[in-house]
């Protein structure tokens, strides 16, 4: 019996894939809250949207404003050809401008798994795909709806450091909302 656990055996393909997540549209937010944030979030990797401003309980972000992306390693099985889950916590955070100490607090949350999403047969173009969240919130009745569109690329030459054993923590992109891109579904 081995002392160490490898999570992924060697019969399994392991494909890079970027992956962009962008909130088009959002309603039936608590009104009280106007400055809002969207994160993804496995483990110790995380990435973000710029602030998106809400008005009357809906918002409709720009994609620079709204779009999470990053760099993910999907393992398939050679026998099935299906990819393993890899979920996501996708949260919803009130951002409070004024506050000194716990400035953004999460709000509402779901999952996500992004292995849902992922064709490397796609080829240049990518898959992308609209994909419509329920989610509770604090302080609303009613739960607030999420309307995003996925998009994923098969990164067939990437040379980026294995950070994770999961996934690359390395090759986020932090800078979320530098690119902004015209996707069409």
């Amino acid at each position: 019996m081995s002392l160490f656990h490898l999570p992924h055996s060697k019969k399994q393909e392991h494909l890079k894939f970027e992956i962009s997540v962008t909130a088009k549209l959002m309603e039936k937010l608590p009104a009280k809250y106007k400055h809002l944030r969207l994160t993804l979030t496995r483990g110790a990797k995380a990435v973000s949207t710029k602030e998106i401003y809400a008005s009357g309980q809906r918002a409709e972000p720009t994609p620079a404003d709204a779009t999470m992306k990053m760099v993910c390693t999907m393992y398939r099985t050679g026998s099935t050809g299906k990819f393993e889950e890899k979920t996501y916590k996708l949260s919803l955070l009130r951002i409070n401008p004024r506050a000194l100490r716990e400035r953004e607090k999460k709000i509402g949350s779901s999952y996500i798994d992004l292995s849902h999403y992922v064709n490397p047969n796609d080829g240049a173009r990518g898959t992308t795909e609209d994909l419509r969240v329920t989610m509770k919130v604090s302080e609303s009745d009613s739960p607030a709806i999420l309307s995003l569109i996925i998009h994923s690329e098969w990164l067939k030459n990437y040379k980026g450091a294995d950070g994770d054993v999961s996934s690359d923590i390395s090759a986020m992109n932090y800078e979320t909302s530098s690119q902004g891109t015209s996707q069409s579904s």
